[in-house]
């Protein structure tokens, strides 16, 4: 055995449209007011700049440099190589929207839908407002604006379905991303698997502060193995600072390949993770180290996502709608093992759709602003 290493919609009515929703997005943006005219930048709006937000930790430096940073500590990515300008802003915190449009010369909205007509894309950049963004990003979405949804996507499977099935209704492209899922050691890997044999487990490691918005590579090996997942376990000592995570999926495996586990590790280092893929003929492995450098953070970690957002508001879809079901739902089994059952393997499929995971905000909106 040797082993190489790599360089630095089911059930759902959204799945009966899926391919029809995906061909569709591709090249067009349903609203004509919103649709991008050649010569200009695509017009971003963006929700939830305030506290806990990558849109003003990173994203929007690396979007319009000219008017960063935002993080004021690391500076700017040095250069723009994409076509996006921030042009409007909403915020449950007034202030907080208010102060990243100075900055970035956009219009801060007092209603969180007074943006429809005026963006060619919306970009979600809290983890804060994930339980509201089936509410916040419908309007969005009805009007065929693409749209950016912030990991983890929904904390409860009703809440994903319904955007989902709005976005396939409206043939509106939808991403829906942890920023490893775009880095190119996914693909790469994914394409080695065919000369490793049988999978005989998979051991992950990364970095870790809190579950599941810093657990990036959950989603990341589901981009590499697929979303065949039987069983899902999660042991932590605390979802949101923990000390020690870790999570267990059992592939289901087929005829030519048994059942495997695939076990990933939270630890509380810098880098940003290392995977193993023992096969039975050859074990493939990547691993990435965090530079120093902050320029080198935004181009290698964060940049790869921000181009996938970019390629969404032009109309491209980077996965198909039952994809970001699959992931959701195995997140928030996860979810369920650690709150419900002590960590026990629990099954795919077998969550209620109405479970919700506890968010770390759970005030965090007003539902009044949703009532007229």
């Amino acid at each position: 055995m040797t082993e190489e290493k790599i360089e630095q919609p089911g059930r759902r009515n959204f799945l009966k449209n899926a391919a029809l929703a995906g061909a569709a997005s591709i090249g067009a943006v349903k609203s004509a007011e919103a649709a991008p005219q050649p010569g200009r930048k695509l017009r971003i709006g963006t929700i939830g700049v305030g506290q806990y937000s990558f849109t003003t930790y990173c994203w929007s430096d690396i979007i319009e440099p000219d008017k960063a940073p935002n993080n004021e500590k690391n500076g700017t990515f040095g250069t723009p190589f994409l076509n996006m300008d921030f042009t409007h802003v909403w915020d449950v915190n007034p202030e907080a929207a208010q102060k990243f449009a100075d900055r970035m010369d956009a219009t801060a909205v007092k209603k969180y839908d007074d943006m429809v007509g005026k963006i060619d894309g919306l970009l979600f950049g809290g983890l804060y407002e994930v339980p509201w963004q089936h509410k916040l990003a419908r309007p969005y979405v009805e009007a065929g604006i693409p749209v950016y949804l912030s990991r983890p996507f929904a904390y409860r499977l009703r809440d994903i379905d319904e955007i989902l099935d709005l976005a396939a209704k409206h043939n509106t492209p939808i991403l829906a991303t942890a920023k490893h899922e775009h880095y190119h050691e996914a693909p790469a890997l994914k394409s080695k698997l065919p000369g490793i044999g049988t999978i005989q487990g998979v051991q992950a490691i990364c970095n870790s502060r809190d579950f599941p918005v810093h657990f990036h590579t959950q989603f990341m090996l589901l981009q590499i193995l697929g979303f065949d997942v039987d069983t899902v376990s999660v042991i932590t000592d605390n979802d949101m600072k923990n000390k020690y995570l870790q999570e267990t999926y059992l592939f289901k495996g087929d005829d030519k390949q048994p059942p495997y586990l695939c076990s990933l590790q939270g630890v509380s280092n810098k880098d940003s993770f290392s995977i193993s893929i023992i096969g039975s003929e050859n074990t493939v492995s990547a691993t990435m180290v965090r530079s120093p450098f902050w320029q080198d953070s935004l181009l290698y970690r964060y940049a790869p996502q921000i181009i996938a957002m970019q390629r969404c508001f032009e109309g491209h879809m980077f996965e198909p709608l039952d994809n970001i079901r699959k992931k959701t739902e195995i997140f928030l089994t996860g979810y369920y093992s650690y709150l419900e059952r002590g960590g026990a393997p629990v099954k795919v499929g077998s969550v209620p759709v109405d479970w919700q995971a506890t968010p770390p905000q759970p005030n965090w909106i007003d539902e009044s602003i949703f009532r007229g």
